[in-house]
């Protein structure tokens, strides 16, 4: 079975998210906070840095795209959220 896909070949957004040790550490007292959010955005700058030199620069490219657009939906499911 694909990580990224469920049985019904939808996106596993929810398992792929609560699966991470990143998410269970830092949402573990259930808040969030600007300093969670700036931990947050330095893992994820760092694995970026740490994987750059593996790909071409088109490989980079499409990890590019698959961020702002992973980004780009859990932004939409997070409003959604909020518009009830």
């Amino acid at each position: 079975m694909n990580k990224f896909f469920d049985e019904s070949g939808s996106l596993n957004m929810d398992e792929l998210i609560m699966e991470r040790p990143s998410f269970q550490q830092l949402m573990a007292d259930g808040v969030v906070t600007d300093e969670k959010i700036e931990e947050q955005g330095q893992r994820v700058k760092d694995m970026i840095l740490q994987m750059e030199p593996n790909f071409t620069p088109e490989q980079m490219d499409q990890i590019y795209d698959l961020v702002a657009e992973m980004s780009v939906l859990l932004t939409l499911a997070a409003i959604s959220d909020q518009q009830g």
